[in-house]
């Protein structure tokens, strides 16, 4: 026996096999012993509910048949400044979801109302109902029972208080429905929701009513009572109800604050008027349906924060019933929310439970007016979510942000487990194994940083996409080895245009509207069979500072593009972005020196170049030059989300560069170009234990100035103490002059120093204000470090062109 367990609580005889067993009983080795019956039932490991934070022993009166817990995301909103009743200062808000953008949304419109002074919130009133059904044999025995129930109030008030001690009952009211009576009893619960609290005392009420002979007539006479249920319905318990909306079922809050215009634009990305008259169409669409209330999404945030902090989520129809109202003003918008509806408690139920405990704490909603508050502050936050939810929408973002990148055509996609021995004796045969049978192939446990377009674009589509490391045990010259490798399956194209174009949409404003005109000049295009062609070179040049390729599989009509490649190890170094840890001098030249030779396989072959069929979309002058409103929109974007990085000096100079580069970029054009990797950063390279380069994830490869791969690894390997003229020129002659001998050619010193400098600023206008969109949505550790390093270096070679 454990020690949880009750000494004098006898088992309950239950047949074996269908019956879940050790009922009711709260310990440990009773819920261990439920799992593993419910194992043997289904065929399952189940190995997800082997541990549970919870206590089995105080979960009574919250949970039957305990066998584990189920954990979901929390993420924190806000924060959003109250200036409440109850609530003052700024609140974080725990939300417990599996929606992507929710919170993010929530955290907008809560930075929206606090630049706009904060939100102003009320919780209005408080009532509990339960509304238990007497039928009588005749409607006059009903009517006789409806008007003498009024008079006995006091009565019933004693009756409760037997009971509760918090829960006051504030009134009884009959409903006549033919020949049955249902009594409204409404409470007020304190700081409980008092779901069970109110069930209770109507029980024992009704128990007093059921003891008066005068109340429920004589049934022997055919004028009595003849049954009695404990709820029939008329309290709208868990239903979203017309009555509950008008009269309140809970706690009744309200939020309101005022949107001054230039908010509305900077942060909602939308303007007043098209803000309100978008939520006048979706208000007469609530109409139209007849929803109860009008809201955007105000069931999401109740869902969230109820599901966080251990409310019965169940109440989640009736609390998530809210009014939305938004007027045009002189300067702006009015904004409010009311939820008249919310069973919130701050005691009783599951917010004893230790991470929802710890949640509400989070809050300051923990003792006495705790529940007022929580009202307050989840109608705050539903106001900050209805605004950002209706700004999405009205601007064209909402719809992006929820795209899945579905397919109206069925697609047979490749699938993993389609990487079996016959698909590998096939790679093996393309290489230096002909005639190798695989045995077995297994999953390697290798830790590896996945390439940002396959780590985004895995979150948003429903096939299997990224890097699988595999164990291959093969029989070759009746030799038995094991053998590792990486097998990439990359998302299509389509996927990651739509994949970037989700992050731009949830940035809104204008880099959601420029984002989608130029969408298709930004070098996605081609991205998932341009690795594969370039993989499938013979020139040594190249082959020697990739990793080795085993096979590439293409088949279109299957959106299938995989490379199976060497599972890369004895490196010294391998994914070191986050800060380039590793990266001395010696490691920058061996990468420079060997990415000179990389330059040299189409080095003055640009008309070959551009004929090949994956090479895509070549970023060019007129282009640059079109894009203007981008490049000002990224620029802008980064400086208002990112002010601590990209300050007004640095915002001041983007704005010069993206303003005169009709003038510089046409130089960049004239240049000698080549094949460039397009992604030359500590992510994607790595250094081979004898001393070579080896890089890898060439999917944006494109034709570019050499030196635009050569200010890309600078700015993002090179220590910042290393970052002075005499380390930058040394490492950046040797590119140049690796480039010469491969090539064959002579490079004129200047105009290589002009080149760099031109991609400094390229890489600003462009790759980093891409990164920042990225960095919304996902932050990148790495994207500080680099950012300062990008603009020292920017700073040393304009100084340089000035001497």
């Amino acid at each position: 026996m454990s020690s949880g367990e009750n000494p004098g609580q006898a088992r309950p005889s239950r047949p074996a096999g269908r019956y879940v067993p050790a009922r009711g009983i709260y310990t440990e080795s009773a819920r261990l012993q439920r799992l593993g019956w419910l194992r043997s039932m289904t065929g399952l490991g189940l190995d997800s509910l082997q541990h549970t934070q919870l206590d089995a022993g105080k979960l009574t009166g919250n949970i039957e048949g305990f066998v584990g817990s189920v954990e979901i995301p929390i993420g924190v909103a806000g924060p959003l400044r109250f200036c409440g009743d109850d609530v003052r200062g700024e609140v974080y808000a725990p939300m417990a979801t599996t929606e992507g953008a929710l919170v993010s949304s929530a955290t907008r419109g809560a930075l929206a109302i606090t630049m706009a002074g904060g939100v102003t919130t009320r919780a209005v009133s408080q009532a509990m109902t339960r509304a238990p059904v007497f039928a009588f044999s005749r409607l006059s025995a009903a009517g006789r029972f409806a008007s003498a129930i009024p008079r006995h109030l006091g009565d019933l008030r004693t009756a409760v208080r037997q009971v509760s001690h918090h829960a006051e009952l504030v009134s009884v009211e009959p409903v006549v429905l033919g020949r049955t009576v249902h009594l409204r009893f409404r409470y007020t619960t304190g700081d409980a929701a008092g779901q069970n609290m109110t069930t209770a005392c109507t029980w024992h009420a009704c128990q007093w009513i059921l003891e008066q002979p005068h109340l429920v007539g004589d049934k022997e006479g055919g004028e009595g009572l003849e049954s009695f249920i404990i709820e029939g319905n008329t309290s709208g318990d868990k239903k979203a109800s017309a009555l509950a909306m008008a009269e309140g079922r809970g706690l009744r809050a309200s939020a309101d604050c005022l949107l001054p215009g230039g908010v509305v634009e900077r942060v909602l990305k939308t303007t007043p008027d098209e803000l309100v008259r978008g939520y006048q169409h979706i208000a007469a669409g609530a109409v139209h349906s007849g929803v109860l209330g009008s809201n955007a999404n105000t069931a999401n945030m109740v869902a969230a924060i109820f599901t966080a902090t251990g409310q019965d989520i169940a109440c989640v129809h009736e609390s998530g019933v809210g009014q939305f109202i938004l007027e045009r003003t002189p300067d702006g918008v009015y904004a409010s929310m009311t939820l008249p509806g919310l069973a919130v408690g701050t005691v009783g139920g599951g917010t004893h439970l230790p991470t929802q405990h710890e949640l509400l704490e989070v809050m300051g909603c923990t003792g006495r007016g705790g529940a007022g508050r929580l009202a307050q502050i989840i109608a705050g936050f539903a106001l900050a979510l209805d605004l950002s939810t209706v700004s999405a929408a009205v601007s064209g973002q909402f719809a992006s942000a929820h795209e899945r990148l579905g397919r109206n055509r069925p697609v047979r996609w490749f699938q993993l487990d389609e990487l079996d021995a016959p698909f590998f004796e096939t790679a093996l045969g393309h290489s230096e194994m002909p005639g190798a049978k695989v045995r077995s192939v297994e999953t390697a446990h290798i830790p590896m940083g996945p390439s940002v377009l396959s780590e985004l674009t895995s979150r948003t589509v429903k096939k299997a996409v990224g890097l699988f490391p595999l164990q291959l045990r093969v029989d070759h010259d009746d030799v038995e080895q094991k053998l590792d490798v990486m097998v990439k399956v990359k998302p299509t194209d389509r996927e990651v245009i739509k994949m970037a174009g989700l992050a731009a949409a949830l940035c809104g404003g204008p880099v959601a509207t420029h984002y989608r005109r130029f969408d298709h000049r930004l070098g996605f295009v081609g991205c998932d069979v341009r690795e594969l062609a370039l993989y499938e070179q013979t020139d040594t040049r190249f082959t020697s500072l990739v990793p080795k390729q085993y096979r590439t599989y293409r088949d279109d009509r299957r959106e299938a593009y995989v490379i199976v490649m060497e599972c890369l190890g004895d490196m010294e170094l391998m994914d070191t972005s986050e800060r380039a840890r590793g990266w001395s001098r010696r490691h920058l030249g061996i990468a420079l020196r060997d990415l000179g030779q990389l330059h040299s396989v189409w080095y003055g072959k640009e008309p070959a170049l551009l004929r090949m069929p994956w090479i895509g979309h070549v970023p060019n002058a007129a282009d640059m030059a079109e894009m203007k409103d981008l490049w000002r929109a990224l620029a802008g974007h980064s400086a208002q989300e990112f002010p601590e990085l990209v300050d007004a000096r640095h915002h001041d100079r983007l704005a010069s560069f993206i303003g005169t580069i009709d003038r510089w970029w046409p130089e960049i054009e004239a240049m000698p170009r080549t094949l460039v990797h397009n992604d030359f950063n500590p992510r994607n390279l790595a250094i081979r234990a004898d001393g070579r380069l080896c890089a890898y994830d060439w999917e944006l490869a494109t034709l570019h100035i050499p030196q635009h791969d050569l200010a890309e690894l600078l700015c993002t390997a090179l220590a910042p103490a290393d970052i002075n003229t005499a380390v930058v020129g040394e490492l950046s002659e040797v590119h140049r002059k690796s480039l010469e001998a491969h090539a064959r050619t002579a490079i004129d010193k200047d105009l290589w120093e002009s080149g760099y400098r031109l991609a400094l600023r390229d890489l600003a206008v462009n790759r980093f204000g891409l990164y920042f969109v990225a960095h919304t949505v996902r932050h990148y550790g790495f994207l500080e470090q680099w950012w300062r390093n990008l603009w020292t270096l920017i700073d040393l070679a304009e100084a340089a062109s000035r001497d």
